[in-house]
């Protein structure tokens, strides 16, 4: 993110330390809506809008657990939109696999 930030503030891109003083948010990411088994985050800014839909089903597996379910919709606004999605996309999957990772190794979520 030290990385990012300091490319992004060059461009007059909304950095995390900036974001993550707002109001509303968990972390950097600003809450959208919130319901039983989804929440929406994600963030507006000049070259793009982006929305993390972090989805938990209501179906519980055999083992117990339920599945958890990450969906991104990014819409670019300019050519530094364009750009800047083509470079984070591959660093965004790995952040998502390694969450999901994370999520699965300590139980989350855990059935009802």
């Amino acid at each position: 993110m030290k990385v990012r930030d300091t490319v992004v503030a060059c461009f007059g891109l909304k950095t995390a330390r900036h974001l993550a003083t707002l109001a509303h948010r968990i972390q950097i990411f600003k809450v959208y809506s919130t319901d039983q088994t989804e929440i929406v985050l994600g963030e507006d800014d000049k070259h793009l809008d982006f929305r993390i839909s972090i989805l938990c089903s209501g179906e519980v597996e055999q083992e117990g657990s339920r599945q958890l379910v990450f969906s991104t919709v990014v819409q670019c606004h300019n050519r530094l939109g364009r750009a800047y999605i083509f470079v984070i996309a591959p660093f965004h999957r790995l952040v998502v696999k390694a969450s999901l990772r994370r999520a699965a190794r300590i139980g989350w979520p855990l059935a009802a």
